[in-house]
């Protein structure tokens, strides 16, 4: 039987670096014949179509967060859009924005919008339970792979670091305040014989300031700048220990979120720091993270020292969560093809 034409209306609408998500998304999507995906940072038009998704990753630009009237005119249009034949198709990375204070407006979008939608993806067992549990909703697990964007080129700053005998600490990822990157500052401030390194993007209204809080520190290398496939794996051959901090107490994580860098992390077999959480449980071994309690003050310092007594040598063993793209998108297919 032949597959009915499918077009996916994919709400992008760019970012300061390139999306490492729709880049390989589209990328495996565009081996479906019957999918053609159209990427635009608008809602379509008001013109009826047939065998049509409106695909949607992120909901905070399309209403203002202290403006109920915004979320009801944008509920509204959704109404209006599915009259005229369009499903609506939501994956879930976090429940709530995460780069500015949860309001009334967000939790009742969520609620609202979650319960219109004909189909809600998620990145991982945890996310998916979590939004059935809060929100009586049955969402699919289609996963992550690889979360990086290839390219010819390795970052100069990069390219130049050499492998130190100090023991090297790494943060790799976007840069926001919810990472706490001020305490994992302060806490390697305290050891000794020792290099941090910290590669990703400072967004504008970030409002972290790196440089500021590294101050003249020499034993501290910043390289702002999106960090790219062949980034990554110059940037692990440095490595001895990956960092990955989050701030659990943080509004917009009650429910939980997904915290991507930890599939890139788990793939290399470094061990990584990280405050002891459910939420990770599934994304990487247990052999390949070093906990500490997240209430502890000194908690981050003392998994550092533990850490630079321990046997750091990378782990060889099968994760629990192994997604690839091309299984990322045939479940999403799947799915969406029983939609007409």
């Amino acid at each position: 039987m032949e597959k009915k034409q499918i077009t996916i209306w994919i709400l992008h609408a760019g970012i300061e670096h390139p999306s490492p998500y729709f880049y390989n998304f589209c990328r495996e999507l565009s081996a479906y014949n019957n999918f053609e995906f159209i990427i635009n940072p608008d809602l379509p038009s008001n013109k009826k179509v047939n065998n049509g998704i409106i695909y949607f990753n992120r909901l905070k630009r399309f209403y203002n967060s202290n403006d109920i009237n915004t979320a009801n005119k944008f509920l509204d249009k959704i109404d209006h859009l599915k009259q005229i034949g369009w499903k609506i198709v939501w994956t879930i990375h976090n429940f709530f924005p995460i780069d500015r204070n949860l309001s009334d407006v967000d939790e009742f979008i969520t609620k609202e919008f979650i319960n219109k939608c004909d189909l809600v993806f998620t990145l991982s067992e945890y996310m998916a339970k979590s939004i059935n549990k809060h929100y009586n909703v049955v969402a699919i697990n289609h996963g992550v792979g690889v979360n990086m964007v290839n390219s010819d080129d390795i970052n100069p700053s990069i390219k130049k670091l050499k492998k130190s005998k100090r023991f090297t600490f790494t943060f790799i990822g976007n840069i926001y305040k919810y990472k706490m990157l001020d305490y994992v500052i302060a806490s390697f401030n305290r050891t000794k014989d020792s290099r941090l390194i910290i590669a990703g993007k400072e967004a504008k209204n970030a409002n972290v300031n790196i440089d500021k809080l590294i101050k003249n520190n020499k034993n501290i290398i910043f390289i702002n700048s999106f960090i790219t496939k062949k980034d990554w794996d110059k940037l692990s051959k440095l490595t001895d220990v990956f960092i990955s901090v989050y701030n659990l107490d943080l509004p917009a994580f009650k429910y939980g979120f997904f915290p991507s860098n930890f599939i890139n992390i788990s793939k290399t077999g470094i061990k990584c720091i990280s405050p002891k959480s459910k939420i990770f449980e599934e994304l990487i071994s247990r052999e390949q993270i070093i906990t500490y309690d997240f209430e502890d003050k000194n908690g981050l310092y003392n998994a550092m020292i533990e850490a630079k007594t321990l046997n750091c040598n990378r782990v060889n063993i099968n994760q629990e969560y192994d997604y690839t793209w091309d299984k990322v998108v045939k479940i999403f297919v799947d799915n969406c093809n029983k939609l007409f």
